[in-house]
């Protein structure tokens, strides 16, 4: 069995210096326990059973280790055609390696009909109910957004604080 502590701990703080919390047991013993941001996901992925849990924590938590599922995640529902739940991945892939100028631009390459823009702005409302864009996405969502003399939305965002200013943004 796994423990810290033989004895009963009866009181716990958050350490702010280890990101983790320090206890105290019955004997008088002060105890430091933190999670090693670089090896919880790899080890939760030895177990298939805890993918999942390994998935949601490495998004909610910023963590590396879940990367490779991420992506193989966005590629499967891709091309399956699932774009609106690829994008959700994408979305909320840790630390936001998915959001790139590629994945805007596979995004942007697919066609449904008359509706091509469809799939890029659900992606783009998806970031955007998540917080701030990066630079690529604010240059890459206002120019749809002002070909439709949507300016409005613009000064929106911008007051929100969701877009990223840019010399680029600024030409536009």
């Amino acid at each position: 069995m796994n423990r810290i502590s033989s004895e009963t701990i009866f009181v716990t703080a958050r350490d702010a210096d280890s990101a983790g919390i320090i206890g105290v047991n019955r004997k008088g013993q002060v105890l430091s326990v933190a999670v090693d941001d670089n090896t919880i996901i790899p080890y939760l992925l030895q177990n298939p059973a805890n993918s999942g849990l390994a998935v949601k924590l490495a998004s909610r938590a910023g963590l590396a280790g879940a990367d490779d599922l991420y992506r193989q995640q966005f590629e499967s529902l891709f091309q399956q055609a699932n774009y609106a739940e690829a994008a959700k991945v994408a979305a909320n892939s840790p630390r936001g390696f998915l959001r790139t100028s590629e994945t805007i631009n596979r995004f942007k390459s697919v066609s449904q009909g008359g509706a091509q823009m469809s799939v890029i702005l659900q992606y783009f409302g998806m970031l955007l109910d998540k917080g701030k864009l990066n630079r690529y996405e604010t240059v890459e969502l206002i120019r749809p957004v002002l070909a439709q003399n949507r300016k409005n939305l613009l000064v929106k965002w911008m007051d929100e604080g969701k877009l990223e200013s840019s010399e680029e943004l600024g030409d536009i």
